[in-house]
């Protein structure tokens, strides 16, 4: 079983005033983990690392991951095979076993993207804790988040045009980046259930390889 991992990234370097690290080893924003709403579950030897935004309301209450009940995350992964059942929000703990990890954007707010100051993302220090863990995949649930982070990381357009499924284009290390139609309730217009099914399909692939 792999063991979770709350981790610092804060890294190397000194930060400018915005919080980024001018010199050193990390390009991250600088944060302590004592700060995060709801903690990273990272660990070496993971197959997949979901990324959202930030937590909801009802995640910050519980500090927990996808915890609004209309939030399709924790039904997706047992339907698709990725859990062997479906776990509760407060479980969030045990994914490790299935090779999941999950992390956000931004840790220190909670809200919809429209509720956030922006003044917690960093998309930065996502990009060094997969570059210290090595999943075989970075999931983003959601465009937004993903376009963030290719803007963060790959200077691309802020409103770069993406399509759900594997982005050929970026990796991180040995890293593929997936995107995923975001899981809300606020998304469900957008649903596409078959991108999480091929991401399964993936996953559970490397997993038993």
């Amino acid at each position: 079983m792999l063991a979770a991992v709350y981790l610092n990234c804060a890294g190397e370097g000194t930060a400018d005033a915005d919080g980024y690290v001018a010199s050193g080893k990390s390009s991250g924003r600088l944060m302590n983990e004592s700060d995060y709403i709801v903690p990273d579950v990272l660990a070496s030897g993971l197959i997949t690392v979901f990324c959202g935004r930030a937590p909801s309301p009802e995640s910050a209450r519980q500090r927990a991951y996808y915890a609004h009940f209309s939030n399709q995350f924790w039904k997706i992964l047992a339907e698709t095979g990725m859990t062997d059942r479906q776990f509760t929000p407060t479980e969030f703990h045990l994914l490790p076993k299935f090779g999941i990890g999950l992390t956000d954007i931004n840790k220190t707010e909670s809200g919809s993207d429209h509720e956030l100051s922006g003044s917690g993302d960093a998309p930065m220090t996502v990009y060094e804790k997969i570059k210290i863990h090595q999943p075989r995949i970075l999931a983003f649930n959601g465009k937004n988040n993903c376009r963030m982070f290719l803007h963060a990381v790959f200077r691309e357009p802020k409103n770069l045009p993406i399509d759900y499924g594997i982005q050929e284009s970026y990796k991180v290390g040995d890293t593929k980046i997936y995107l995923l139609p975001n899981t809300s309730a606020r998304a469900r217009a957008f649903w596409q259930p078959e991108y999480w099914r091929s991401l399964a399909v993936m996953h559970k692939d490397l997993l038993n390889a």
